[in-house]
């Protein structure tokens, strides 16, 4: 495993490209140095001030053991039932879905959650526009890109 620390020129670019790649931004001082751990070839874990990202297959999204990470991101919340397929990889379909904010254009990274406690169970981006799938009925909304116990959360636990 290898870790190490950006430098302030470094992290600024990587901060950049984080803000880039996700439609964000983190509004973080100047001082702000990114560290990363690389568990594994092509997983890299980014941790900037509190933000956590996990950079594979050349793209970004948030990790979801981060708390103030996910704060940042539209999200839905899904049914009871749909929670066992989530965390064995399934998309987010539209019967499953209760409640869900707008996120705007289709492959914006939205936060899915169950519904009794609230707690983000996977990491998606849509695959329809949010007011699309306001009026949808059936259909995939969100493809699954990280989701509780898959490789990179239990990579995370080897940091």
């Amino acid at each position: 495993m290898k870790k190490w620390v950006l430098s302030r020129r470094d992290s600024t670019e990587m901060i950049s490209k984080i803000e880039a790649a996700l439609g964000l931004a983190l509004n973080l001082p100047k001082s702000a140095q990114a560290q990363c751990a690389e568990p594994e070839e092509g997983v890299v874990f980014v941790s900037i001030d509190g933000f956590e990202f996990v950079q594979s297959g050349g793209r970004f999204f948030p990790f979801l053991g981060a708390p103030s990470t996910l704060a940042l991101f539209p999200s839905v919340v899904v049914d009871e039932g749909a929670i066992r397929f989530l965390l064995n990889g399934a998309d987010v379909m539209r019967p499953g879905i209760r409640k869900l904010d707008d996120w705007g254009a289709a492959g914006r990274t939205v936060v899915v959650k169950e519904e009794k406690k609230g707690r983000a169970i996977a990491v998606g981006d849509s695959i329809v526009a949010g007011a699309e799938a306001q009026e949808m009925s059936k259909g995939g909304c969100i493809k699954n890109l990280h989701h509780v116990g898959d490789r990179f959360w239990n990579l995370h636990k080897s940091l």
